[in-house]
């Protein structure tokens, strides 16, 4: 029975972290311009130097909240790299899906008339 509610709190882990990387990503990750390296060293400092810092960490904080804000800027981080480019279909209220037409860049050039060539052909 353990075995199946360890399962059970991972799966359930792993629904909540993606949820919440799903919603962090459209609303804030999108708006925030950072080096992804910086990403990946807070990543890496989240999940190695509250172990120093606080050995005595409740299980809830140690167990779920750490491992949750690591795997988001994880995610962030591959994000950042382009790894996971086919998950771009996120559409939102501001974005249709589709880009609008610009007429405005599709001029046509046309070169100047000059009457006076018929004129002096005799």
């Amino acid at each position: 029975m353990a075995i199946v509610t360890m399962i059970l709190e991972i799966i359930l882990f792993s629904i909540i972290s993606l949820i919440a990387y799903s919603a962090l990503r459209v609303y804030v990750f999108s708006k925030l311009k950072i080096n992804k390296w910086v990403v990946l060293i807070l990543a890496l400092a989240i999940f190695l130097i509250p172990n120093f810092l606080w050995p005595t960490m409740p299980i809830v904080v140690n167990k779920y909240i750490i491992p949750t804000i690591f795997v988001i800027l994880f995610l962030w981080f591959m994000d950042l790299c382009g790894f996971l480019k086919g998950f771009d279909n996120v559409k939102t209220d501001n974005d249709s899906g589709y880009k609008k037409y610009n007429k405005s860049n599709n001029n046509v050039i046309k070169p100047k008339a000059k009457p006076n060539r018929v004129k002096n052909k005799k």
